[in-house]
């Protein structure tokens, strides 16, 4: 009687899949909870109080006078969300400007998650003088205690948008109206330094549209994520 050949292809599959379980193939794996489509949105930081000579919104079809005009002045707006900020009043003997504040807009229509900060900035490639740097600090929502991990100003480059994941927070809180996030801005350098044009966002996730309804959040943005004791946001 012939004997029933075993299918090679089912016996490798055993051997394999035995491997993996006892830890000869290792168990590394990578699991990954984006955002939905669509859910992940960025709302702007508008100047609320500038600086004089120093720290300024822009405005839509601004010429040189009228920007000269509003750097003079600390102008700030709520219609653009780009600043300016300009380092040739600082004399000799500061390295930094003074403190201006952002601040988001109400969102009347929805409730947010806040996911992370990002800032976008240009610089003067032709100016000889040395580098400037903004610094960010004291992000709070309704006034409430900083969001940031670090208590005093920190270097935009922590978070500059288009790096492969948000810098982290110390919480993650809803974003509800009347409240509004607000944030501190600083501009670093010498009187040599260039000008920097920079904008700031609020990244969140929509939990719920009031016209679009309810949607299914993110991993990190469900409640069994966010449970901890004490603290501020229970």
């Amino acid at each position: 009687m012939a004997r029933k050949q075993a299918n090679p292809y089912l016996s490798s599959a055993i051997a394999v899949n035995k491997a993996l379980v006892d830890g000869v193939g290792g168990m590394q794996f990578t699991a990954q909870s984006p955002p939905g489509v669509g859910r992940l949105i960025r709302i702007p930081f508008y100047l609320r109080t500038g600086v004089a000579t120093q720290i300024c919104s822009l405005a839509a079809n601004q010429n040189q006078a009228a920007f000269n005009t509003a750097l003079s002045l600390g102008t700030a707006n709520q219609t653009v969300p780009s600043c300016a900020v300009d380092f040739l009043s600082l004399g000799l003997a500061n390295t930094s400007t003074g403190i201006a504040f952002m601040q988001t807009p109400q969102i009347s229509w929805a409730t947010l998650r806040i996911v992370g900060f990002e800032i976008v900035r240009q610089d003067a490639t032709l100016n000889p003088g040395p580098a400037p740097e903004i610094c960010v600090s004291d992000l709070q929502i309704g006034g409430g205690a900083n969001l940031f991990v670090h208590e005093d100003f920190a270097p935009s480059g922590i978070y500059l948008a288009g790096q492969s994941s948000f810098a982290g927070l110390r919480d993650y809180p809803i974003l509800k109206s009347p409240n509004v996030a607000q944030v501190s801005v600083q501009g670093l350098g010498t009187l040599n330094s260039a000008r920097v044009i920079f904008s700031a966002s609020l990244v969140c996730e929509i939990l719920v549209d009031d016209n679009y309804g309810a949607h299914v959040p993110g991993a990190y943005a469900r409640p069994g994520a966010l449970v901890r004791q004490g603290g501020s946001f229970v």
